[in-house]
């Protein structure tokens, strides 16, 4: 398993033990979705985007462009890449903790 699935796999099952759900995203017709939905119950709810141990996203990349677009318009997305990071963004939808937040792109 690559280190990028390895983290999708500790996201799917923190989200889960938190109460949570979460679906695998993708966009018709559209390019730089982020990986996943999660959410808790309404508005608790959040888009993630894994990304290998370490790695961020290229700034000049279609899914960085798209990411930036989502948040513009009031969506939360976080870019994540170890499993504190991801222990961190579940505490902070599951508390309805992330909205006005900058994140990181």
């Amino acid at each position: 398993m690559t280190p990028e699935g390895k983290l999708e796999t500790y996201l799917r099952r923190a989200v889960k033990q938190a109460g949570g759900q979460i679906r695998k995203t993708r966009l018709i017709g559209r390019r730089g979705c982020p990986d996943d939905f999660i959410w808790f119950t309404f508005p608790r709810v959040a888009f993630v985007e894994v990304k290998a141990d370490g790695k961020d996203l290229d700034p000049r990349s279609q899914q960085a462009h798209e990411i930036r677009s989502m948040h513009a318009d009031g969506l939360p997305v976080f870019v994540v890449s170890s499993t504190h990071e991801i222990d961190e963004v579940i505490r902070l939808v599951k508390n309805n903790l992330h909205t006005g937040l900058d994140l990181r792109l």
